[in-house]
């Protein structure tokens, strides 16, 4: 499962991605990005992972491609989570992305906040 949150005055959007993501999952909350994508010149990202257990595959092809498009509009992403493989993942991403990412585990999650918004 995967919610949006609000945007704040820093520019930085908190997703919460639970479970297993699905397509469907990304048909229903990529539009809502994609606007506010068109609104901002750039995004900050405080991702919070609550027993996420991965992706389905045609998520993880929406993810990609919609990743791709928008590459240039990501800034500061921290990913908060709890399990090692989430750590290498996010290292992982950041070979593909400019903005700097980096992972927090969840007792750093007051750390991750401030370092996102910073």
């Amino acid at each position: 499962m995967l919610r949006i949150g609000k945007l704040n005055e820093n520019g930085v959007l908190t997703i919460n991605v639970s479970g297993s993501l699905t397509k469907e999952d990304f048909d229903r909350h990529l539009p809502e990005l994609e606007i506010l994508l068109e609104q901002q010149d750039m995004l900050r990202f405080f991702i919070k992972l609550e027993d996420f257990s991965g992706y389905e595959l045609d998520a993880l092809w929406e993810d990609i491609k919609f990743d791709h498009k928008h590459k240039n509009q990501y800034g500061k992403t921290a990913i908060v989570g709890e399990k090692r493989w989430e750590e290498w993942g996010t290292k992982l991403s950041s070979l593909f992305f400019d903005a700097k990412m980096k992972f927090f585990y969840n007792d750093q999650s007051d750390e991750a906040w401030k370092w996102v918004n910073s």
